[in-house]
C-alpha cells in the first residue's frame, strides 16, 4: 500500500496518562459537506453518462464519433480511410447536413483505427451506447483531477462543486453531442495519472497513449511524462503509441509504409475542410489565429509549423522552470502540458475541454495562498464556456484564442512551484 492508503497509527498512552496499552486513534466525523464531497463526482458522472445515453438512443448526433467509427470501418477491409469521398458518402447516408457533408474526413492517425475498431465491428446504434458508457468512463477519469498530479486538500465546499463544474458545462455537452474525444482525452491523462501515481504503469501508459488519436494536441504529454516519471514512462507511453500506429497501418494498408499515405492526405486534405482552417474560423485557439485577429497575415499551420511552436513554447516552459529555482510541481507541469498544445496546434473550440488539466494548479494555488493567480486562471478558464454568440454585441470574434493567450501568459510568470508561505 502506498502511503497515503496505510492505516492511521495507534495511539500509545502511559500508565501515567490514565491508560494502559494501545488504543486505536479516533477516527474524525464526517460532516455534512465531506458527505456530499464523496457523493458529487457520482452525481456529475451519472447526469452526464445519462444525457449522452439519451443522445445515443433518442437522436441522431454524434456525427464527428460516426465519421471516426466509419474511417474504422473502412480500415477493418484492408482498405484506406483516406479517401474523403468513402467517408462522405457514408455520412451522407447517416446525416443530412450538407456543411457537414461537405467538410468531412478522417484526419486521425493509422492508431485510431484499432482504437475505434471495437465500435465499428457491432451496427450503429450499439455502437453509439457503446461511445455513451466510454464517455462515462472518461467521466469517471476526469473527475480524478480533484485527487492526482498531487494538488492539496482542497475546501471541502470546493470539493463539493468541482466534480459538478467539470462536468456539467456547456463546453462539454455540446463537445459530448458532436461525438468528439477532448473528454476522453482529458479523462485517459488523469486516470492514467492516478495508475502512475499507484504504480501501475503498464495501464498509466496505455490510457496515455489513446490521446494520440490526435497527435498534434497531445505531443505534450511525452514530455511531461519524462518529467513526471523519468524516461521509462515517456518510451513506454510511445511504446504504445507507435504499436497501435504500427497495426493501424498493417490492417488497412498491410504494411508499415502505410503511414505515407497518412502524411500526404494530412498535407493536403485537412486544410480543405473550412472548419479547419485558422483565415475562417474565429474559434481556432491556436497563436496563429490570434495573429490573424490582431490584423496579421493569414498563416495556417503545418507539421513543421507546429512542432516549432512546440520547440518554442518547450523553451519557454524549460526558461521559466530554470528561473523559478525550483522543482515546479506536477500540476504546474500538467497545466504548461496542456495550454502549450491549444496555443501550438490548431484546434477548435471543442479540444478546449482539455482545459481541465488546469485545475489541479489552480486548486494548488489557492491552497497555497495565491488568490489573485488563482481567481485569474479560474476567471479565464470560465470564459472558455461562454459561447461566441454572447460576444458579438459587442464585435469580439475571437475570445477564446484571446484567452487561451491569457492562460499561457499566467502559466509563463505564475509560481511553479507554489508553496504555503507564498501570498499575493
Amino acid at each position: 500500500m502506498g502511503e497515503r492508503d496505510q492505516p492511521n497509527p495507534p495511539v500509545r498512552v502511559s500508565a501515567k496518562e490514565g491508560g494502559a496499552g494501545t488504543l486505536p486513534r479516533p477516527e474524525p466525523v464526517a460532516g455534512p459537506w465531506d458527505r456530499l464531497q464523496r457523493v458529487s463526482p457520482l452525481v456529475a458522472v451519472v447526469l452526464l453518462t445519462a444525457f449522452v445515453l439519451y443522445q445515443a438512443l433518442a437522436a441522431n448526433n454524434f456525427p464527428d464519433f460516426f465519421i471516426y467509427r466509419a474511417g474504422a470501418t473502412i480500415g477493418l477491409r484492408g482498405e484506406s480511410p483516406y479517401n474523403a469521398e468513402k467517408i462522405r458518402d457514408l455520412v451522407g447516408t447517416q446525416f443530412t447536413d450538407e456543411t457537414l457533408i461537405e467538410n468531412c474526413g478522417y484526419f486521425l492517425p493509422p492508431g485510431a483505427i484499432p482504437v475505434f475498431a471495437p465500435f465499428a465491428v457491432v451496427p450503429y446504434p450499439t455502437a453509439k451506447v457503446l461511445w455513451a458508457i466510454v464517455v462515462g468512463l472518461s467521466a469517471i477519469g476526469v473527475v480524478q483531477l480533484t485527487r492526482t498530479f498531487a494538488p492539496p486538500d482542497a475546501p471541502s465546499l470546493v470539493g463539493v462543486f468541482v466534480p459538478l463544474i467539470l462536468l456539467l458545462n456547456p463546453l462539454v455537452v455540446a463537445t459530448v453531442v458532436v461525438g468528439q474525444t477532448s473528454l476522453l482525452f482529458a479523462g485517459c491523462v488523469a486516470a492514467g495519472q492516478w495508475l502512475f501515481e499507484r504504480g501501475r504503469p503498464v495501464a498509466g501508459a496505455v490510457l496515455w497513449a489513446i490521446p494520440f488519436v490526435k497527435p498534434h494536441l497531445a505531443l505534450p504529454l511525452l514530455p511531461l511524462a519524462w518529467y513526471l516519471g523519468g524516461w521509462k514512462r515517456a518510451a513506454a507511453v510511445a511504446g504504445v503509441v507507435v504499436g497501435l500506429n504500427l497495426a493501424g497501418c498493417l490492417i488497412a494498408g498491410g504494411s508499415p509504409l502505410f503511414a505515407r499515405e497518412y502524411l500526404d492526405f494530412l498535407g493536403s486534405g485537412h486544410k480543405a475542410v473550412v472548419f479547419n482552417q485558422a483565415a475562417e474560423n474565429t474559434q481556432i485557439t491556436s497563436w496563429n489565429r490570434l495573429v490573424i485577429s490582431l490584423g496579421g497575415p493569414v498563416i495556417e499551420l503545418t507539421a513543421t509549423t507546429t512542432l516549432a511552436g512546440y520547440l518554442v513554447w518547450l523553451g519557454l516552459v524549460l526558461g521559466r522552470s530554470a528561473a523559478g529555482g525550483e522543482k515546479p510541481s506536477a500540476a504546474w507541469a500538467a497545466s504548461a502540458a496542456a495550454i502549450g498544445g491549444l496555443v501550438c496546434s490548431q484546434v477548435l473550440a471543442y479540444e478546449l475541454v482539455t482545459l481541465m488539466l488546469v485545475v489541479p494548479w489552480s486548486r494548488e494555488l489557492f491552497a497555497c495562498g495565491w488568490r489573485l493567480r488563482g481567481w485569474a486562471v479560474v476567471g479565464l478558464l470560465a470564459v472558455q464556456l461562454v459561447p461566441r454568440e454572447a460576444f458579438a454585441p459587442i464585435g469580439i470574434e475571437s475570445h477564446r484564442p484571446f484567452g487561451v493567450a491569457l492562460l499561457a501568459l499566467v502559466v509563463l510568470v505564475g509560481p511553479v512551484a507554489p508553496r504555503p508561505q507564498s501570498r499575493d
